[in-house]
Parts: structure tokens; sequence; C-alpha cells
């Protein structure tokens, strides 16, 4: 709603930008063509210099030739007319022009037009001495305005552009009125289409090709969505019944693998032989564990048993675990916790919280069969925690880094990186945050980040 106000508002004030635009350009217009007819109607002689450019000597009367000039240039014509109403003098005078005038013929034409000539007039002591121009080639017309107007007009000039620019407010906002009710349904739409609800807009009106458009989109959007949903499920349910399915086999394998191992009737070869299938088929179980976790994290279907988890003896606890389960003795384990970070507690599943633990230790036991120095450090930054497993090993494969960058499906990733990915979902379901690299010394780092929940005792 916020956001159709704010495009209603500002359709408004463009409205009114505009308006206002256009009545000053209008004004500007007008105020050019004034200056335009002025300069175009503008004389090189006024009417009064031109009668007196006219002289009279023993009763004939003398144009001067520069007045003259100019009458011709401009395809005017001059007259004379006595006091008593004859045309005593005339220059290019027209034939339908009469040459005798009464006082209310003079009356009639001293201000707009002689026979549809436009004509002006100067009164002399001899007569009255009348210019004219060609016939179409000058408007004229009276005009009256009261004084007290034309005083006011400082007033009234800025109240009407006032009065114009409320009125394309006015308009404006009716216009976007109809613009927000029309496009109120579809904002509600589409808001229903980010959330998966199926939309069905009236497709009438002027932007009906629009709501129809959307209409299709969210079908489409429905019927894609339920097409991924059942085929995440299905997904989900074959690995989850393949995990199954192999579990129990397995299970057989190993257990008669591991009699046969410790059967000392048979010959050392024979019960190395049946270690290795021993061996072997523990790693088969513990990808086919590790698969089955990150398709359930993948899609939500992992249940998360929150509590308050400390990572201290969090971090203690797998690292003993670790060390007490055999760790040969080309591994060594270092656990480091920063003074501000002995208390620290965060909400979370701690099996989980444990098994990526557990998986980025093991991953770098896995990959460096030379031996390493591991370090698992926790420290605290502001109300973020941060835990990093780090060795002075080979360090990560670069296609390994580029598959956690590009934040694969676990389905899509190799072995190599199905323990780190799963490491990614679980931190990422606590809302944290995961960083894999290799360091210049040698060796890899990867560091995990969760908001504190508490910190006790400092």
């Amino acid at each position: 709603m916020k956001s159709m106000i704010k495009i209603l508002s500002r359709y408004v004030l463009s409205a009114a930008g505009v308006a206002l635009i256009l009545l000053v350009v209008n004004f500007g217009a007008f105020i050019a063509w004034v200056v335009q007819s002025s300069s175009i109607s503008q004389k090189d002689y006024s009417t009064s210099q031109l009668s007196d450019s006219l002289t009279s000597e023993n009763g004939a009367y003398t144009l001067s030739e520069a007045s003259r000039d100019v009458i011709e240039r401009k395809h005017q014509w001059a007259m004379l007319i006595d006091n008593s109403g004859s045309v005593i003098w005339s220059l290019s005078l027209p034939s339908d022009v009469p040459r005798d005038y009464t006082l209310s013929d003079v009356a009639s034409f001293s201000r707009w037009y002689l026979n549809d000539y436009p004509v002006y007039v100067w009164r002399r002591t001899d007569g009255l001495f009348v210019l004219g121009s060609e016939k179409g080639s000058l408007w004229k017309h009276g005009m009256e305005v009261p004084q007290k107007m034309m005083d006011r007009i400082k007033i009234w000039i800025p109240a009407v552009l006032i009065l114009n620019s409320i009125i394309a407010v006015l308009l404006a906002l009716l216009l976007g009125l109809r613009l927000f009710h029309s496009l109120k349904p579809l904002i509600k739409g589409i808001e229903n289409m980010a959330e998966n609800h199926p939309v069905e807009l009236s497709t009438k009106g002027l932007l009906g090709a629009l709501a129809s458009g959307i209409n299709r989109t969210s079908e489409k959007l429905i019927t894609q969505e339920a097409a991924l949903k059942k085929r995440d499920n299905a997904r989900t349910t074959w690995i989850a019944g393949v995990s199954h399915d192999i579990r129990t086999p397995l299970s057989m394998v190993m257990g008669y693998a591991s009699q046969l191992e410790e059967d000392p009737e048979l010959p050392p070869a024979k019960r190395e032989q049946a270690g290795i299938i021993r061996s072997k088929s523990e790693q088969i179980k513990v990808l086919v564990n590790d698969l089955n976790l990150a398709s359930k994290l993948e899609y939500d279907m992992q249940p998360l048993r929150k509590a308050a988890v400390s990572l201290a003896a969090l971090l203690r606890s797998v690292a003993a675990g670790f060390i007490n389960g055999g760790l040969p003795d080309i591994y060594s384990i270092d656990v480091e916790v920063s003074e501000n970070a002995q208390n620290i507690v965060v909400e979370g599943d701690e099996e989980l919280l444990k098994r990526a633990v557990s998986n980025l230790i093991d991953n770098s036991v896995k990959h460096n069969p030379g031996g390493c120095v591991i370090t698992a450090s926790l420290s605290r930054n502001g109300i973020i925690c941060i835990l990093s497993i780090s060795d002075n090993g080979t360090g990560f494969r670069q296609d390994t880094l580029e598959s956690l960058k590009a934040s694969q499906s676990p389905i899509e990733l190799q072995n190599h990186g199905l323990g780190l990915t799963i490491v990614q979902q679980i931190i990422k379901v606590h809302g944290g945050t995961t960083e894999f690299h290799n360091l210049p010394q040698g060796g890899c780092e990867s560091v995990l980040s969760l908001s504190i929940l508490t910190r006790e005792n400092g």
C-alpha cells in the first residue's frame, strides 16, 4: 500500500510540475508573440512624423522623399482631409476610398478601418492626416479595461497561475486516483503471486492486458511450483528409500566382515581383506547418511531441536571425541578459545552443530593422509561468534572451493564436497554464514559465524 501511495504522489507531483511548466511556457510564448507582433507592426516613421513631413507652400503640398519612400515601400497610402471634409492631398490613394467625408464618416474610421483599409490618423491645423495600409494587413480591435483592474493586474496574474496550478493538481489527483484503483488489484495480485497464491484478476479496463499477463504468469508459476514440489518430494523419498534399503544389507556386510576380520582360523591376508570390506562398508554407510541428511536439510525436512548451546564446551567435546577415538599420532588437534568467548551461548540443534564441526575436522584428516596440525578456535566479534577449523595440510582443491561458492545442490556435488555442503546447510538453517578458503602459508580454513544468544559472566 505504501508503494502505491508513493506512486500516486509522484504521479500527482509530476503532473503538477508538467502543468506549471506548460503555464510558464505558454506565458513566455504569449509574451514572445506580443513582442513579435509589435516588431512586425513597428513603423520606420510614426504617423505624426509622416504628417510633419507633409508641408504646404502657396496652397501646394509636398511630402519629403524619405516619407514617400517609406509609404511606397510598405505599400501604404496617405491623404489629407481638410476641415470641410474634402481630400486636398493624397498619395497612392485607392480608387475605392471616398474623396469627401462628413463628420460622422471621420468619426467612424478615425480609429479602425476605412472601407476595410486599416488606417491611422493624425490631427493637423489644416485638417486630418490619414495613413492607410493594405486590406487584411493589420488586425485592429477595441478593448476597454477599468483602471482598477489594470491596477490589480500584478495580483491577478499570479492568482490565475496559482488557480491553474491548483486545477492541474486536482485533475492529476483525479486521474491518479483512477490509476491507483486500477493498479491496486494488480499490486495485490503480484503480492499473492510472490507468495505462491493463485491469482485471477479481472481483464476488463485499461490495464486488462497487464492483468491477463499476470493471470497467465500466476498459472504457470503454480504449475511449475507443483511440478518442482512433486520432483523434490520424489527425490527426497527416493533418497530416503534407497538409504533405508541400503542400511540393512550393508549392516549385514559389515557384521560378517567384522566376524571374518576377527576369525583366528583365517589367514592374515584374508582377515586383512575382511577389514578392508568392513572399512569401506562403514564409508558407504557414512556417505548414505550424509546424502540423506543433505537432502533433508535442502528441503527443510530435517527437524531442528533448538536449545541453548555452549560452543566452547561443544568444541572441546568434539575434539576430545576424535582424540579418544583412535586418531593417529600424525594428527594433532589444538583447541583455542578466546577469553571473551568462554561463555558465549547460541540457540541451535546441538547434534547438528557437532556434526558440522566433526565434518570439518574429518575433512582435514581425510584429505591429509600424511598428517597435519588441526586448530579449532572460537572467538567473539560483537554479537557474532566465530568458530574456525584450520589445518596446515594441502588445502582445498580448487574445484571444491568453486562448488561451495556456487552453492550447488548436494545431489550435483562430487563426494569430496558433500561433507562441506552439509556444514553449509547446517549453519544456514541456524541463520549463520560459512567461509572456506586456503591459507597463504599452506593449509585451509573453514569459518562459521553464528549469532550469540546470551553471554554469561563477561
